[in-house]
């Protein structure tokens, strides 16, 4: 697929934000995958096509080590002399790999995150996200779940529970949230921003 269908296909325009296209993408996958389009006959069909649309696009942001659509018609530019950065460009410095291709995950419910990975890939990240947002009270690799104990400032110690499930276009992850003293439980959607958060920086200074 060329990279101008690609854009056609996910309804986005070059110079659109990497993780514009992934909210985008997603949004789409819910609209059309099988699970939830059971009537329609080209369920499976454009499902695919969207996957491979996304596919293309993020490809060709990393491409060009931005973190923007290119614009598919503009000439391609030519490439400088390299520099003893290794950066290719002198006056700009290297870019690491996290700075153009952060964890693809997304919010697909006030408890739910989709996370654009295999499942077992997809355990290992939200591991390491849910380390940084609280306490590893359990964790069970096979059966896809995972315990983190939450703190909540000025509130009770809470139990979040998250259960993985793959789908086809992703691996969602449920949070369910329990407090473990004698108050109320919170609202759960704090900890799920905080995992997405976690998620998409994996590499930010602590």
């Amino acid at each position: 697929m060329a990279l101008a269908d690609a854009i056609e296909v996910l309804g986005v325009a070059p110079g659109a934000r990497l993780r514009d296209v992934r909210a985008q993408y997603l949004r789409l996958l819910r609209e059309t995958h099988p699970d939830v389009a059971a009537g329609d006959t080209r369920a499976t069909e454009r499902t695919a096509g969207l996957t491979t649309a996304f596919a293309v696009v993020r490809e060709a942001v990393l491409a060009e080590g931005l973190d923007t659509v290119p614009d598919p018609g503009a000439p391609a530019p030519e490439a400088p002399p390299p520099s003893p950065s290794g950066s290719g460009r002198p006056d700009v410095p290297e870019r690491r790999p996290w700075e153009v291709d952060p964890v693809e995950a997304d919010a697909v419910d006030h408890d739910t995150i989709a996370i654009v990975a295999p499942a077992a890939e997809a355990y290992g990240l939200l591991l390491e996200a849910a380390s940084e947002v609280g306490s590893i009270g359990y964790v069970d690799r096979r059966l896809g779940i995972l315990e983190v104990m939450v703190r909540f400032e000025g509130g009770p110690t809470c139990s979040v529970l998250i259960t993985l499930q793959g789908r086809a276009f992703a691996t969602e992850a449920f949070c369910t949230m329990e407090s473990i003293e004698a108050a109320p439980t919170p609202p759960v959607r704090p900890v799920v921003e905080a995992l997405l958060d976690a998620l998409r920086n994996p590499h930010r200074a602590r």
